[in-house]
């Protein structure tokens, strides 16, 4: 004689916390709710993000991409109507006393929704080395 669980066992779609054994889940999305895991058209045109969800981007993406100590933000710029430009300083090799540290310059490559595409070393220098920039 098969028990009340032997009974139900292949019946998958019943709700686990319910007590009732005749009330079923819909696991299937209703076609009423928008679908927010699929990606932006890019037919609606440029989807860009603000300067600061950039900047948290590329701040995080250089502590996890360059394997170095995060050091700062130098610039973050837009590159054109798709793309963002920022430019990080990681320490690439720490040092006694802390102005002979090595400094690595990046420029990282966003797009216009604030995602990672790419990244540069621009420069590397010791943090006692005197520039000018404009």
């Amino acid at each position: 004689m098969p028990s009340d669980t032997d009974e139900h066992a292949d019946d998958d779609s019943r709700d686990p916390l319910s007590d009732d054994p005749a009330v079923e889940v819909d696991d299937a999305p209703s076609s009423s709710e928008p679908s927010t895991d699929r990606p932006t058209d890019p037919s609606d045109g440029p989807s860009t993000v603000g300067l600061l969800t950039v900047q948290e981007n590329a701040r995080d993406a250089a502590k996890q991409l360059l394997d170095s100590d995060f050091e700062g933000i130098i610039e973050v710029s837009m590159k054109d109507d798709e793309e963002w430009r920022a430019l990080v300083e990681v320490v690439e090799r720490r040092a006694v006393p802390d102005t002979q540290d090595i400094l690595g310059r990046y420029e990282l490559t966003l797009t216009g929704a604030g995602d990672v595409i790419g990244y540069e070393l621009r420069e590397r220098y010791q943090r006692s080395d005197v520039k000018e920039e404009l």
